[in-house]
């Protein structure tokens, strides 16, 4: 189903909206969930081609619109990592 994933973890919500502001102005990705932890971590993921997924996240990276803890680019994830994905929408 996705294509690839980008992954960025930013701490608190308000910076996390910064972050998806950022990625899906950045390429033509499409945001598919946010995931919180504790201590205030928020993952955002979003999902499209590999090069659109690669741009968005690397933007993000080499210019943070604030503090980024990790990002990470999936191409051609497994079914397994799609259902993680998914359930986080529900």
């Amino acid at each position: 189903m996705f294509r690839a994933l980008g992954l960025v973890e930013t701490v608190g919500s308000a910076d996390a909206i910064l972050v998806v502001d950022k990625l899906v102005k950045t390429a033509d990705v499409h945001y598919e969930t946010k995931n919180t932890k504790c201590g205030g971590h928020v993952t955002i993921f979003v999902s499209g081609d590999v090069a659109a997924v690669t741009e968005a996240v690397e933007a993000v990276k080499e210019n943070p619109p604030c503090k980024v803890v990790a990002t990470a680019v999936i191409s051609n994830p497994s079914e397994e990592a799609e259902r993680l994905v998914l359930e986080q929408k529900k």
